[in-house]
């Protein structure tokens, strides 16, 4: 009995022979602790011991970590680092678990997490809770997973609510209430921390109010030279910097101090769908003040009467904020055309002084019309390949169907579990009541039931809205499409105003890489503009000693060959494009040929050389570049992202260097 035949032995080395070796799971952690969690001492370790654990127990491999610290769980996804890394990994599937010590470490609302759990289930990645010891391989988990989540949700709304009560009654109550946060300029807290703590001057910020309405009415001072004074005079800021005209504005013009009140819950507080406020009415809580009704009044009227009124429309500049300088600052447009020989032109925003007397960058300006040519022609080199556009619209639009495909699935899946769970309640319902037992028994009975049903149609509600998102986002991409069918006819003929339109949509941004020509306050070549209106080539080389025979004898008699130098100079410049200084080394002194090129113009003489030159080979002039070397670079963005950070935009980059 206790003995194995050799047969039987080959027969079960055989069967050990074609065993296949368990798959071991390769699992990552997620680890996030918010700021208040810091500060009580609660940190990232302790939940990195215990996901260790969980995983060793598991049998899984650990193979990566991902964490971040001073993050709170309200924040929406895309706005944690180590997260957005998450997800791009998860993307290529670098492991097959993700193991969290609490569902909370997601988000605080259930939203966050289902989205987060659904998107990794639809690329095959499991989620594991070890607070719980649950997962989502098996429906026994995902119920229980389901209910981790409704918690956490559940909590957070009740603590939100209790707070924000509290606050609303605190509001209500006499004498300056504070609400909370830094007090505004002017005041200061009385009683912080403690119960009933309450707004009241600070004399010191007060003086400093009373000084500028001083500077501002009765020296007529505007905000930035008022800034100016007080930085000399040595005020400084609550933080201790130097004031900016920008600061002294919102501190010193603020509704606190001009009107002594704030406005607890006003215009951007949180309405439900119907307009109304959630957590209360706005309330206005009174505060001492600072200056007369009348002081206020003047200050008021004088501050807006001097502030500048350099607001322009922004289709006048379509890459306003799109043109990023060397120094990182965007680009603005400005006019220079009620200036002799002005024109529109882009000015670097670094150059303005954030803190009066503080050192601006050395961007140069860029013409604006160069600019807006060389980057409108990118974008219509682009859209005008409409099967590349096609193309590009078409991923999304693949992606979209995948998407629909499996929530449309999803939603089924949870119709069906709606169903069944329907059922079984009303099974229930019916026994009891055939075995006559009370009403609270019923109840009681089917609690658990209703509260897992209450669960699923909260996440079929959940599932549908972002059905919705990915069919808006299919809309937008095939929108994309017309675009592109329409690129080829209207594209070129397009105004500022339908450009900025299109730049948007490809969230266009150019990015500068080097220094802008030199082009001495914009002014425009007139050597050139005479070649031009000439409808004439420029000559391909300096004189030979044949063509300076054919001329001589239009030109003055100079001292050696200063007349001739002077000849080829000017020929060089509109050769070239290139300024005087940089024709002098070759050509001698090029204020003499700038004085004979004007002279000869206004004579006649330039133009009998020309016609004496009829026979001399000719170049075209050169295309005028005032543009620096520069990276275009755009995306199709159907501006529905289900998940910040889930999808990588498709994009398209291109350098353009100057000529």
């Amino acid at each position: 009995m206790g003995h194995s035949t050799m047969g039987e032995r080959a027969a079960i080395s055989v069967v050990a022979a074609h065993t296949s070796p368990v798959r071991v799971l390769r699992a990552v952690d997620y680890l996030r602790v918010s700021t208040e969690e810091q500060r009580l001492g609660y940190g990232i370790a302790s939940q990195a011991r215990k996901n260790s654990r969980h995983i060793e127990a598991k049998g899984w491999a650990h193979v990566d970590t991902f964490k971040d610290e001073g993050v709170s769980g309200s924040k929406e996804m895309g706005e944690r680092p180590d997260f957005d890394r998450l997800m791009a990994a998860a993307e290529r599937r670098e492991f097959d678990v993700v193991v969290v010590e609490k569902g909370d470490r997601i988000g605080r609302v259930g939203r966050a997490f289902w989205r987060w759990v659904w998107a990794l289930e639809d690329i095959g990645i499991f989620v594991a809770i070890t607070n719980r010891n649950i997962d989502n391989t098996t429906p026994e988990g995902r119920a229980q997973m389901r209910r981790e989540a409704d918690y956490a949700e559940t909590e957070w709304e009740n603590i939100r609510s209790r707070t924000q009560g509290g606050l609303q009654e605190k509001a209500q109550e006499d004498g300056a209430p504070h609400i909370g946060g830094p007090a505004p300029f002017g005041y200061r807290v009385e009683g912080k921390g403690l119960k009933g703590s309450y707004l009241v001057i600070d004399w010191y910020e007060a003086k400093i109010i009373n000084l500028v309405h001083d500077l501002i009415v009765d020296l007529g001072l505007n905000i930035r030279q008022a800034a100016i004074w007080l930085n000399a005079a040595g005020y400084t800021c609550r933080s201790g910097k130097p004031w900016s005209a920008a600061n002294l504005r919102d501190r010193v013009l603020s509704r606190a101090v001009l009107d002594a009140e704030l406005v607890f819950r006003g215009d951007h507080a949180m309405k439900d769908a119907d307009g109304l406020p959630i957590w209360g009415e706005a309330v206005i809580i009174k505060l001492p003040r600072i200056l007369t009704v009348d002081e206020a009044a003047d200050l008021r009227r004088m501050a807006s009467a001097r502030r500048p009124d350099n607001l322009r429309g922004r289709s006048a500049y379509p890459l306003s904020g799109r043109l990023i300088a060397l120094c990182s600052a965007p680009y603005t447009g400005f006019s220079r055309e009620s200036m002799p020989g002005g024109r529109r032109q882009y000015r670097c925003s670094g150059k303005s002084e954030k803190v009066p007397g503080q050192a601006v960058c050395d961007c140069s300006h860029i013409d604006a019309e160069a600019v807006e040519q060389r980057v409108w022609t990118e974008v219509v080199s682009l859209l005008a390949d409409s099967a590349r556009l096609e193309e590009l619209a078409a991923e999304w639009v693949g992606m979209a169907s995948g998407d629909q495909s499996a929530h449309t699935n999803r939603i089924a899946e949870l119709d069906r579990q709606i169903v069944e769970m329907k059922a079984a309640i009303a099974s229930v319902l019916v026994a009891t009541a055939k075995q006559g037992q009370s009403p609270d028994v019923i109840q009681a009975a089917t609690r658990a039931l209703n509260e897992e049903l209450q669960q699923l149609e909260q996440m079929r509600a959940e599932a549908a809205a972002w059905l919705s998102e990915v069919e808006a986002a299919d809309r937008r991409a095939r929108d994309l499409v017309a675009l592109a069918n329409m690129a080829q006819h209207q594209l070129v003929k397009m105004g500022p105003a339908e450009q900025d339109e299109i730049l948007g949509l490809l969230d266009v941004k150019v990015t500068v890489e080097g220094p802008v020509p030199l082009r001495r306050g914009g002014a425009r070549c007139t050597i050139q503009d005479w070649y031009r209106a000439a409808g004439l080539g420029v000559p391909a080389a300096d004189l030979s000693d044949e063509h300076w025979e054919l001329v001589r004898h239009l030109l003055p008699k100079g001292y050696r060959d200063r007349v001739r130098r002077s000849v080829d100079a000017i020929f060089a410049k509109a050769r070239t494009g290139r300024s005087w200084p940089h024709l002098r080394e070759e050509y001698g002194s090029t204020s003499t040929a700038s004085k004979y090129f004007t002279e000869w113009a206004a004579d006649g003489t330039w133009a009998a050389l020309n016609s004496a030159l009829a026979t001399a080979e000719r170049v075209p002039l050169p295309t005028l570049d005032l543009t620096p070397p520069m990276r275009i670079e755009g995306r199709v963005d159907p501006r529905v992202i289900l998940i910040p950070g889930e999808r990588s935009r498709t994009g398209w980059s291109r350098s353009a260097r100057s000529r």
